[in-house]
């Protein structure tokens, strides 16, 4: 009896934290593409040419991650990161840089419509003009391949069935999946000693009442 509590509580403690650690079974199509950003003659036109980042995206999961660096402030101006190649340019953010020309954006893809992107630009939006239009002043960039259908066993970031839902609840980030998972591990181990405990007690009761 002892044996079998045992085994079924170490599959219960199995399914547990293979449903937390696996918890976003919708997120599992992204391997994210990363993209380097540079300088790129015939596309830039504006700011320091020694200016460089990284764009890591998934279109599967809908976010996108841009780190730049030597790309200092200029006056009036705020750089934005934008897709092109599709019909209509997606706004992705406001890229925030400091005296040093280091910056971050880290966000989820708003309004994401189509999947024909190809191109990654930071852009140089003039104070005063119109938000909606993207700004003709291009700093660095970077071209990708465009993503194909979704499908099984696809290495890299693909296309999805459907759009992605960008409103949804952020998912738990790997620190959090961690705790719970070792909050349930404790969990678990505790019942599992307190039921060995019971039967061991009615064991030794058993055993002493045959004498």
């Amino acid at each position: 009896m002892t044996r079998r509590f045992v085994i079924v509580s170490l599959a219960a403690f199995a399914i547990a934290t293979l449903l937390l650690a696996g918890g976003g079974a919708a997120r599992a199509n992204g391997v994210p593409q990363l993209v380097k950003l540079t300088y790129i003659e015939g596309v830039s036109n504006f700011g320091p040419e020694d200016a460089e980042g990284v764009l890591e995206f998934s279109f599967a999961e809908a976010y996108a991650r841009v780190d730049v660096k030597n790309l200092k402030p200029a006056d009036g101006y705020t750089y934005e990161g934008w897709l092109l190649g599709a019909s209509t340019p997606l706004r992705v953010g406001t890229i925030e840089v400091n005296a040093s020309g280091i910056g971050v954006l880290d966000t989820k893809l708003e309004g994401l419509a189509a999947y024909d992107y190809d191109l990654f630009v930071v852009s140089a939006r003039k104070a005063g003009t119109d938000a909606a239009t993207r700004p003709p002043e291009t700093s660095i960039a970077g071209r990708f391949t465009v993503i194909g259908d979704d499908r099984a066993g696809a290495a890299g970031d693909v296309r999805p069935g459907e759009l992605p839902e960008t409103g949804e609840t952020p998912e738990p980030s790997l620190r959090e999946k961690a705790g719970r998972t070792l909050t349930i591990a404790a969990a678990t181990g505790g019942l599992a000693f307190v039921f060995l405990r019971v039967i061991n007690r009615r064991r030794v009761s058993r055993d002493q009442g045959s004498l």
